[in-house]
């Protein structure tokens, strides 16, 4: 999947702020958030961009279906298959987790 495919449909859960989350959500639409998903037990860093999720603000602690795209060329995204489970990393810190629901073609 080093490219083949750009796109992937996901549940995420956002930790709450007491179990070291976020102090406020991100907005999951237009790019803007750039974080990285880790596939346990491999600590390799894959990074996305949101480009689709909610349109209310982001409520911690439930699950949300959101769309990511692959950022880096050359970077095998490989693992991340439909049902693999991922954290959601901003640099070292864990700020939630998730799971692939499907892989999206390439856009046209």
């Amino acid at each position: 999947m080093a490219r083949s495919v750009d796109m992937l449909q996901l549940e995420v859960v956002f930790l709450p702020q007491a179990e070291g989350g976020r102090a406020s959500t991100p907005s999951l639409k237009g790019g803007l958030y750039r974080p990285h998903l880790v596939v346990p037990p491999s600590d390799e860093m894959l990074g996305v961009e949101f480009v689709d999720g909610p349109d209310e603000p982001v409520v911690p602690g439930q699950p949300l279906s959101a769309v990511a795209r692959l950022v880096y060329f050359g970077v095998s995204y490989v693992s991340l298959l439909p049902g693999t489970k991922f954290l959601i990393r901003e640099g070292a810190r864990t700020v939630g987790q998730g799971q692939v629901i499907d892989v999206l073609p390439p856009a046209a």
